[in-house]
Parts: C-alpha cells; sequence; structure tokens
C-alpha cells in the first residue's frame, strides 16, 4: 500500500510540473523582432555580424553610404554587410531609426528588394512613417503598385504629410476613385507644388498630355509607368535607374581580343570574376613577347593572385625589383603586402621608403578603421571601410587608404572584400598604365 501511495504521488507531481511548465510556455512573451534581424541570410556574414560594433558609429555612418557615390569594390562589401539579417548592435535592438537608415542605405545603393526584406518582419509598420514611406517606394521601384497602395491604405500615422498625399492621389487614380484622386492631388499641390508630378497626375486623370516623364522618385517613376513613357535612366537615383536599366552582364573576351592584347584580356577575365580562365591566359604569355614589359607581367601576376585568395604565395621582390620611380609597383606591393604578401627587409624598405604621390586626408576614419579591425568588430569595421572608400568617390581609394583598407578587411576575417579592393586597385593601375 505504501508503494501504491508513493507511485500515485510521484504520477502526480510529475503531471503538477508538467501542467506548470505548459503554462509558463504559454504565457511567454514573444520578444519583439530586432531592427536589423530582417535580411538575407545567404551573404555569407552570421547572426553575430554587428557583435562589438558601437551603434553610435553605425548610426553616423549610414548616411554616407546613403549620399556617396562608390566604386565597386565598396558598393559590394556595403551591400553585403547592410543585407545580412542578424543582431543589432549593442543596445540598438529597438532603434527604429536605425532601421530607417539601414533601408534608405539599400535603396541608395540600388537594392529595392533588399529593402523590404530587411524591415518587413517589424511591427506596427504602418504607424511609422519614415519605415512605412522608404518601404512604400521601394515597392514602386520593382514595379509593385499594389503593394505600396496597401500600406499606404493602411498607415495610422502621418497620413496628411506630403509624400503619403501623392501616394494616395495616385493610388485613388488607378482605382477610379476620379473624384477622392482630384482632392488628395490639391491637397498635395497645397502642401508642395511639384510641377511635374501636378502634370503626371493631371494627365492620368484627364487625359491631359503628359509631357516629358519623371524619374525622381517612386511615385513620379510609378506615374510615368502608368501613362507608358518612354524612360530614361539619366538623373535618376540609383535604385531607379537600376530598375530602368538592369545592369548587362559582360561577355567574356573572345579569343581574337585575347590574341590582340592578352594581358588586357586576363584583366578583363579577372574583373568578370573568372581568375582561372585569366591564369590560362597568363600561362600561355611569353615574357621576351616585346608587347609587354616586366612591369605587365608582375602586375597581373600579383592581379591574378589576389583574386584567387594567393596572395601568400605571391613574391613581392617581382614589384620591388621594378623601376624606383614608377608608383604602380608600390601601389601594388602595398595591397598585396596587405593581402598577406611575405614581406623583408629589403621589400620593408621598399614600400616604407618610397611613399609618393597626394596626401590622403582620412586620418581619423583611418584610426577608427584600424581599431575596429583590432577589435574583431566586424560590421563596424566594414562601414569604415566604405566610408573611406567613399572619400575617393565612384573610383575608390587612393593607394595609401585602399591598403589600409584591405589590411584592416582581413584582419576582421573579411578576406573576399579585403581581395575585392585589391584586384579593384590593381585592375585600375593596369588599365591606366
Amino acid at each position: 500500500m505504501d508503494m501504491l501511495r508513493l507511485c500515485l504521488a510521484l504520477l502526480f507531481g510529475l503531471a503538477a510540473v508538467s501542467a506548470a511548465s505548459a503554462q509558463a510556455v504559454a504565457v511567454a512573451p514573444l520578444a519583439a523582432p530586432d531592427v536589423f534581424s530582417g535580411g538575407s541570410r545567404t551573404t555569407g556574414l552570421g547572426p553575430d555580424l554587428w557583435r562589438g560594433s558601437s551603434a553610435a558609429v553605425v548610426r553616423s555612418l549610414l548616411p554616407v553610404l546613403a549620399s556617396r557615390p562608390l566604386s565597386p569594390a565598396a558598393r559590394t562589401l556595403a551591400l553585403q554587410v547592410l543585407s545580412t539579417g542578424a543582431q543589432a548592435p549593442d543596445g540598438a535592438a529597438e532603434d527604429r531609426g536605425l532601421a530607417v537608415a539601414r533601408a534608405r542605405a539599400l535603396l541608395a545603393l540600388g537594392d529595392a528588394g533588399a529593402v523590404a526584406a530587411s524591415v518587413e518582419r517589424l511591427p506596427n509598420i504602418m504607424a511609422d512613417p519614415a519605415l512605412a514611406e522608404v518601404l512604400a517606394e521601394a515597392a514602386l521601384i520593382l514595379g509593385e503598385d499594389a503593394r505600396a497602395c496597401q500600406i499606404e491604405a493602411g498607415m495610422t500615422a502621418g497620413r496628411s504629410e506630403l509624400y503619403w498625399l501623392r501616394l494616395r492621389a495616385y493610388c485613388q487614380a488607378t482605382s477610379s476613385m476620379t473624384d477622392a484622386a482630384q482632392l488628395s492631388l490639391t491637397l498635395a499641390n497645397d502642401a508642395g507644388r511639384d510641377g511635374a508630378f501636378l502634370r503626371l497626375m493631371t494627365a492620368l486623370l484627364v487625359g491631359a498630355e503628359p509631357g516629358a516623364p519623371s524619374v525622381r522618385n517612386g511615385v513620379s517613376l510609378a506615374l510615368s509607368r502608368r501613362l507608358g513613357l518612354k524612360l530614361s535612366a539619366e538623373g535618376a537615383p540609383t535604385a531607379i535607374a537600376r530598375a530602368i536599366r538592369p545592369p548587362v552582364q559582360e561577355a567574356p573576351p573572345q579569343a581574337e581580343a585575347i590574341d590582340a592584347d592578352p594581358v588586357g584580356a586576363a584583366r578583363r577575365l579577372v574583373e568578370l570574376g573568372d581568375a582561372p580562365g585569366a591564369r590560362v591566359v597568363r600561362q600561355a604569355l611569353a615574357a621576351d613577347d616585346g608587347r609587354w614589359t616586366p612591369a605587365d607581367l608582375a602586375l597581373l601576376d600579383a592581379l591574378i593572385a589576389a583574386a584567387e585568395g594567393k596572395a601568400a604565395g605571391f613574391d613581392l621582390k617581382r614589384l620591388s625589383s621594378l623601376d624606383p620611380q614608377a608608383a604602380a609597383p608600390l601601389w601594388a606591393a602595398q595591397w598585396m603586402a596587405a593581402l598577406g604578401s611575405p614581406t623583408d627587409p629589403e621589400t620593408r624598405l621598399f614600400l616604407s621608403a618610397r611613399e609618393r604621390g597626394r596626401a590622403e586626408p582620412n586620418a581619423v576614419n583611418l584610426a577608427a578603421l584600424a581599431l575596429a579591425a583590432e577589435a574583431g568588430a566586424l560590421g563596424e569595421t566594414a562601414l569604415l571601410a566604405v566610408a573611406v572608400a567613399a572619400d575617393g568617390g565612384p573610383t575608390g581609394p587612393g593607394p595609401s587608404d585602399r591598403a589600409a583598407i584591405i589590411r584592416a578587411l582581413r584582419r576582421a576575417g573579411l578576406d573576399r572584400a579585403a581581395e575585392a579592393f585589391a584586384v579593384e586597385g590593381l585592375s585600375a593601375i593596369m588599365t591606366s598604365r
């Protein structure tokens, strides 16, 4: 009997514990999505991308990405980092302003598709006019007018702001709500006159002559598309330009081009992502052909080694033994050393004693870049690298800045990005020779 009572007590105790656990699970609140948790999981970067990064630094750098032209290597790195779904920098998990800045930067970089992925999981988007606006703009650029109008219709705050008045007028007009659209157009015109928008909306409402298209923003683009106007990417924001005229995939050089300029053809193959093909062309080159110099071949070998991730096997003496007055070998040697090509006392003397060219006034960001890389703050390092590169404009950073970027990215573990900056620089100096 005592054994029976003991078994029953154990059974009732386990049932009580199970019920309490189920109740605890049932009432446990769900955590709100992190403002950076939305995005792609296929960028090659992990959810801890922003671990150790300063939210203040990220906040200050994102507008730079949204307002400055970038070189291809810098733009690729910026898109990779900002498209990654990851935990936000410390203390910024609920910073919706940071989410807006990230989405605007993605849009400015030309990836309207990444904008939705970056913010779609956030709660109460329709109560946040700034966040909803960038989401609606991305939808309009992608030709998803119904989605943009759905966002406008669901807005619970900021409905009287100029952007929403214009979008509402467009959505009402395309839904055959002519009188309502005319009223919204009047309100929008009173809030802020835009001659192109007024002209296009009038054409949509009453069939007037539309005149020239406008591609200054998503609403104007949608209007111009609806009216069947011929669009031009000239002067358009990057995301709109890419929607109008998607990047063309370049064909690799053909046999005739390779025969005429094998060094240039090998360079183009590397730029197109075919480093193995470039190496095949390189192996067929004779050193005494007379059409190229030892510098041409050394630079090409450095370019291919960087593209293949084999900088550690490149002999820097190939560059340090060249014309002591030439700048290109020095720059190439800096970048290859930053990628990990071994140095010895002779090559270190070559690198330290032959600085030349314009000064690159980027000391503050360069110091911050080095410190971020040393601290292992991956996301912060990447954004600082892009900020330094942005000072060089669409052609990329200057030689010394590029070397610092490559070194910092490699130290932070962003080897592919470091190699991309080296390839970009090497290709540029080969093109200019």
